[in-house]
């Protein structure tokens, strides 16, 4: 090669050249090395270049240097003829992988010939040789010391056959890709380098290995002869795990050398240069080629379990492309292990590798990467890529450009490193202080509800037992009686929660924290100033106690409270993008029709209004352009996500008024008090009507502001639409605690804004409001401290019945019990107790009227004075007890007492309780559950659907030496 490099390169600097000396320190005999240089390119014109240069810059330079091109359409082989003492450049086709390359050029050229002259080290010529194969790619570039600092570590540990160079990113950079690789049994290729991770001389130490990347790998001939090369059948992707490994069955050793360092683009892995003579994704064939190279090499006793172990990795991952609306990665999956087991070539590679077997697997398996490395970095790997994919979740391509306003650059918070720490975060994070107090007092708050038992109030039916018993309950009602949806989507949260009663405590007791983030993440999306933003997250968590729905026991408010702000930032990220190319976002507006489907369900009345809003909004505010059609879509979605639900609305718009969790609401609303209808304050709230006037009245005063951003508008909007829906719902008898709530929202978030645009203010009139607004907002944050979440809602047992009674409905008896109530001139009510009693759900699913006429009858006999036959017609109806709780009808209960078949049972002080003798008569239960199994395995794949069609697009991806990190590809 010459001795001079062109003129102007600047690649390298001071770093790359060492300045140690190459001798051996352990004064062993002086060997002289011969090495032979093989670059393979294909497309690789934007590479090679900087691969020039590098050569140019050896200290120590290959005695041959062989170029082969392999069907580049580009500059290509004209690069590869420029490079320094190169050979007549081979020229092959583009299916040609890079072993076959690499021996194509050998057969051409030929090794180097060894030298007569005087060697390296001052000898005579008469110095041992060793051969060496220097294997280099036109995408990589070696740092001036890197061939002398392989051959240096070649003539310490001369029983090394393979050496291998530190990776690092190209074109230059600090962050290491490899030293050294390995692969676990499944397939796994692992580096031990963390994402991202610097080279800071943390893997400095020489060390054996499984293998070593072929960019940069010397081979010695010996070796390669012995091993014929790479397999042909490995063209790109594993060929360096199946050469190294095959290299330790065969006795040699595989070292990395971290002093020489190369530089790798990896531009086939990561998509920047297409795959050549090949149609197959590169994520299939990288799948593909990992199977081979274990299943070619693996000990014969570990196939069963390995092939095993390869079909539940594929039927994962399957399952994750189809989640992530990537079918073609699941069809790779599936094609890459079939291709792999059917294809056979695996077999006859391990018959060829018997020769190689000298060492036993036992001996070297201390190399592969452990099963449960693999596991934790999987674990690793999808967390990340999670996280990352939900950042970009709702950005339909291409992405709109954030602007950073002048405005939003000053929002920043600027502390002096000398103050204390908590002065800092509450500075820099005042949403993140704010949020842990109210995390914190929401224990505090619930001290009374901590306990045995399980959550209740006269608003809310006791959970169900057990994940099942909510399952049949969401499945099952009486025939023409639909169930309600929201027990479906109450089951999954169960399903996280450890079952029906923790979804109960996480909603009521937890609704304050959890509403204040997804008020948080709403804000964040147009409020800047951050005190600001943690204010109104606050004070719409604690709106929530306020509203008396904690207290209460009214689930149906808290879900939505949850609910709105997140549906109000899938609205923004619709309707928002207007100046893209592509505009909204259909993952957006799938999952705004999520939260509608929750809303419809939980609060009908609510989710109506919000409805009703959104298609008019889409409709006339934004046109029929695509932004509006998202808009409607989403409330469709949400219609049809709660089927047949959505039909009992329509035919029966009384339910409209109904909260889920109990009986219908009817009482929960502003009452006759015109001060609750204007605050928002439903009779029964645990917080004074007048808690809420500061808010009304800085609201009040925003409007006299010259300039009004849109937010604040769309607040008032929102106020002005709860106060008339809540008018409405009040007239038609029905239950508007729902509706009060979205009032007190909407000034929420008018205040929210206006702080936001005058917060930086030093007007007199201006702090005093804001000051009114935070001591206001610290008065009920200390009120619902003090007073906690109990009252009336409580903890004890699912049912008011004597013991004896509550364990007669567990087999084998699973008694029927007839509950009937009358006070006074009051009618006549009555419930069917069995399985545990009533529970969520099961007023909304009671059956009609004509179906309980068999009860009713017998009923009314009894209260006319009775026939004496009512207890042969209650045991006919598979009635088990008759209980009269307290106070109990004096003329009813000596009619009963009077009554054959029917024996005074024990009760309670006040109660009384009669046992029917069924032995004569069979009974037949009046009210037997009509079992809808089609609705819910429909409405299950309806929600796998919108699910799968919010969340972000898996991205198929091939293990490259990058560490832990996978690299994209599709």
């Amino acid at each position: 090669m010459e001795s001079e490099a062109p003129a102007g390169w600047e690649f390298f600097d001071a770093v790359d050249f060492p300045t140690d000396p190459t001798h051996d320190p352990m004064g062993r005999a002086p060997v002289r090395h011969v090495v032979t240089a093989v670059v393979v390119g294909h497309e690789g014109a934007a590479w090679l270049p900087r691969l020039t240069e590098a050569l140019w810059a050896l200290d120590r330079r290959p005695e041959r240097l062989i170029a082969v091109d392999t069907g580049s359409t580009d500059e290509t082989a004209e690069l590869l003829a420029e490079m320094p003492s190169v050979e007549p450049v081979v020229s092959l086709s583009a299916r040609t992988g890079f072993g076959t390359a690499v021996a194509r050029g050998l057969e051409t050229a030929g090794f180097a010939p060894i030298p007569s002259a005087v060697g390296p080290y001052g000898d005579d010529g008469q110095l041992p040789v060793v051969e060496w194969l220097w294997l280099l790619h036109d995408d990589c570039a070696p740092a001036p010391k890197a061939l002398e600092k392989l051959l240096l570590q070649a003539t310490l540990s001369p029983e090394t056959g393979i050496w291998g160079p530190k990776l690092r990113l190209w074109p230059r950079d600090r962050e290491l890709l490899e030293v050294g690789v390995t692969t676990s049994l499944g397939g796994r290729r692992d580096t031990g380098i963390e994402n991202g991770e610097l080279d800071q001389g943390q893997h400095d130490q020489p060390r054996q290995v499984l293998a070593v990347s072929s960019a940069g790998m010397l081979v010695r001939r010996d070796v390669w002869t012995t091993l014929r090369g790479f397999d042909p059948r490995l063209p790109m992707f594993r060929d360096d795990i199946d050469f190294g490994w095959r290299a330790s069955r065969a006795g040699f050793r595989v070292g990395v050398a971290p002093d020489a360092v190369v530089y790798h683009a990896q531009a086939a892995a990561t998509g920047e240069r297409a795959l050549a003579g090949t149609r197959r994704h590169a994520y299939q064939l990288d799948r593909a080629h990992a199977y081979y190279t274990v299943l070619a090499n693996a000990p014969a006793k570990l196939l069963p379990l390995l092939i095993l172990r390869f079909l539940i990795g594929t039927v994962v991952r399957s399952a994750w492309f189809l989640l992530g609306k990537t079918p073609s990665g699941a069809v790779d999956e599936w094609t890459a292990l079939l291709g792999t087991l059917l294809a056979g070539g695996w077999t006859q590679a391990r018959k060829d590798r018997r020769r190689l077997d000298k060492v036993p697997y036992d001996d070297f398996k201390g190399l592969f990467s452990r099963s449960v490395h693999a596991l934790r970095h999987n674990l690793e790997e999808t967390g990340s890529t999670i996280s990352e994919r939900l950042r970009e979740a709702w950005a339909d391509e291409p992405e709109e450009q954030v602007v950073t306003t002048a405005r939003r650059a000053k929002s920043t918070a600027r502390v002096a490193v000398d103050q204390p720490r908590w002065r800092r975060q509450l500075i820099r994070r005042p949403f993140l202080v704010a949020w842990v107090f109210l995390f914190v007092g929401a224990f505090v708050a619930a001290r009374s509800l901590i306990g045995g038992g399980v959550l209740r109030s006269a608003l809310l039916l006791p959970p169900h037992e057990s994940l099942g018993a909510l399952w049949h309950a969401a499945a099952a009602a009486p025939a023409g009686v639909t169930p309600p949806a929201w027990l479906s989507q109450y089951w999954a949260l169960s399903t996280i929660t450890f079952g029906p009663a923790g979804a109960a405590n996480v909603l009521l007791l937890g609704a304050v924290p959890l509403a204040a983030l997804a008020a948080w993440a709403l804000l964040r999306a147009f409020v800047v100033d951050r005190v600001a933003r943690a204010w109104g997250a606050s004070a719409y968590g604690l709106a929530v106690f306020a509203n008396g729905a904690v207290s209460q026991g009214r689930i149906g408010t808290c879900v939505a409270a949850i609910v709105l702000p997140l549906l109000g930032a899938a609205v923004h990220t619709v309707a928002r993008r207007r100046r893209v190319q592509i505009q909204g976002s259909w993952r957006a507006a799938w999952f705004a029709g999520i939260c509608q489907a929750v809303l419809f369900a939980f609060t009908p009345s609510l989710g109506v209004l919000v409805g009703v809003t959104l298609v008019v909004g889409g409709v006339l505010g934004l046109g029929w352009r695509r932004q509006g059609r998202q808009l409607v879509f989403s409330v469709v979605l949400g219609l049809l996500l709660v089927l047949p639900w959505t039909i009992q609305l329509v035919l029966h718009p009384s339910r409209l008024g109904q909260e889920a969790g109990g009986p219908p609401t009817a009482a929960v609303g502003p009452g006759d008090s015109l001060a609750r209808l204007l605050t928002g304050t439903p009779v029964g709230a645990p917080a004074p009507w007048w808690f809420a006037v500061p808010l009304i009245v800085i609201a009040l005063l925003a409007l006299t502001r010259e300039s009004r951003h849109r937010y604040e508008l769309l607040g008032w909007f929102a106020a002005l639409s709860g106060l008339i829906g809540t008018l409405a719902a009040s007239r038609l008898g029905g239950g508007s605690g729902p509706l009060m709530f979205l009032m007190t929202a909407g000034w929420i978030m008018t205040v929210t804004v206006a702080w936001d645009s005058v917060g930086k203010s030093s007007e007199l009139i201006v702090q005093g409001a804001l000051g009114v607004v935070l001591v206001s907002t610290l008065v009920i944050a200390g009120f619902w401290l003090v007073r906690g979440d109990d009252g009336p809602l409580r903890r004890g047992p699912a049912q008011d019945l004597p013991a004896y009674l509550m364990s007669a409905q567990d087999p084998p008896q699973n008694a029927s019990i007839l509950v009937v109530r009358k006070e006074g001139t009051s009618p006549t009510r009555f419930s069917l107790v069995r399985d545990g009693g009533p529970r969520m759900g099961a007023l909304e699913a009671a059956p009609t009227a004509e179906q309980t006429k068999p009860i009713t009858d017998v009923l009314s006999a009894l209260g006319g004075g009775g026939t004496g036959e009512e207890g042969r017609q209650l045991a006919a109806l598979a009635v088990d007890y008759v209980y009269l709780p307290a106070p109990v009808d004096p003329t009813l209960m000596a009619t009963l007492d009077s009554l054959s078949g029917l024996t005074r049972a024990s009760a309670d002080d006040g109660d009384a309780s009669w046992l029917i003798d069924r032995t004569k008569i069979e009974g037949k239960a009046p009210l037997q559950d009509d079992v809808r199994s089609l609705w819910r395995v429909l409405g299950i794949i309806a929600w796998i659907i919108a699910l799968i069609s919010c969340m972000p697009t898996a991205r198929r991806t091939v293990a490259t030496p990058h560490g832990t990190h996978a690299r994209r590809t599709s």
